[in-house]
């Protein structure tokens, strides 16, 4: 796991949600199952035990998608 971030990610069943470092802050982001979908490689079908399971890597693929947000 990034040691940028200082929170856990969690998955609630409906959203992964975990934190980034943006301009030197903390940043909250998140991303429902559609979003994982989309722009976390590899995971374009995943159901909720292996969201949930995987979590920490699948935050991992989408933080190049959270900080194109927030530019």
């Amino acid at each position: 796991m990034s040691i940028e971030r200082a929170k856990t990610i969690e998955w609630d069943g409906k959203v992964l949600t975990g934190w980034i470092t943006v301009d030197g802050k903390p940043v909250k982001a998140s991303a429902d199952r559609e979003t994982i979908h989309q722009h976390a490689h590899g995971w374009n079908d995943a159901v909720t035990w292996e969201i949930e399971r995987h979590r920490e890597e699948i935050f991992d693929k989408l933080t190049p998608f959270f900080r194109a947000q927030h530019e």
